[in-house]
């Protein structure tokens, strides 16, 4: 069934106080992560500041589907290299920052269905649309480097609570709950209808449970917040752009000539939206190239 809702996201409901839904969603937060979890430790291990070329060699190294993954990703025009026979040069040729981001998403991957039912979505789409998301929040904070890299953190996992969500519905519903909402906020309503809470917050739950740091979680679990926390604001409305040029970007590739709409001159922190958008789609035809050559 499609799900519609008035209800406003300034309800006096809290999050997460649906007693039954609370106790599905941390289930399924705890269960989740039994993949991939070399990739969240390089990943969180890059984020340190002494972090070396050498340790990040030897996290690679501890799992055999990840080596092959970098050791292809340096022969890939993507990362700009030559490519690498060996994982330390692999490493060396990618560069710490970017093994960052290829560490999250390869870990982000491994979470993710064959088809989220809940969401309407296939598991490559929702990949593509988080890359994308990533991809453009990273261009808008471009020039900042500690910030870029945090903000395509807080773009490509804005919606690993569908994940999450998507699981525990399926357990305790199987396949009535299907949400067909058009946008983001529309969506976040409905799901507070629902279950008293949002996806947002079910994603930053899950964050903070995992270990990623506040500058993380928090950004991802405020999205839909009404008002939006002050200290967040920034964070919050660019999210709220970074969603838009992902959606646009999956829309193009489905063949809409003119995704946004007319409104590519407008600006946002001193770019245009069809630069954002460009840069985004960008990205993501090379990620998609990339990994049709794997």
């Amino acid at each position: 069934m499609q799900t519609t809702t008035n209800r406003g996201l300034d309800s006096q409901r809290g999050p997460l106080e649906e007693p039954d839904w609370k106790r599905a969603f941390i289930a399924r937060v705890e269960k989740l992560p039994t993949l991939g979890k070399v990739c969240r430790e390089l990943y969180f291990y890059l984020q340190e500041k002494h972090s070396t070329t050498q340790g990040a060699t030897e996290l690679v190294g501890k799992d055999p589907l990840l080596t092959v993954e970098i050791v292809r990703s340096s022969k890939s025009a993507v990362y700009g290299s030559r490519g690498a026979n060996s994982v330390k040069d692999a490493v060396q040729a990618i560069g710490l920052e970017r093994l960052g981001r290829i560490a999250l998403r390869l870990w982000l991957r491994n979470l993710i269905p064959h088809h989220l039912s809940v969401y309407n979505i296939d598991g490559g789409n929702f990949i593509r649309r988080s890359f994308a998301c990533g991809s453009a929040m990273r261009f808008i904070y471009q020039g900042d480097t500690e910030r870029a890299e945090t903000a395509y953190a807080i773009g490509l996992l804005h919606a690993i609570g569908w994940v999450i969500v998507d699981e525990a519905v399926r357990l305790i519903s199987g396949d009535e709950l299907v949400f067909l909402e058009k946008t983001s906020r529309r969506l976040a309503e409905a799901e507070l209808r629902e279950f008293g809470t949002t996806h947002a917050e079910v994603g930053g739950l899950a964050l903070k449970i995992w270990g990623f740091s506040k500058e993380v979680h928090i950004p991802v679990s405020s999205q839909f917040l009404n008002p939006p926390m002050k200290d967040r604001y920034d964070w919050t409305q660019s999210l709220a752009i970074a969603r838009f040029m992902a959606d646009r970007v999956l829309e193009s590739f489905n063949g809409v000539k003119d995704p946004l709409r007319g409104e590519g001159r407008a600006v946002y922190r001193g770019k245009t939206l069809s630069e954002v958008f460009e840069y985004t789609l960008a990205m993501v035809e090379e990620e998609a190239g990339h990994q049709q050559a794997n």
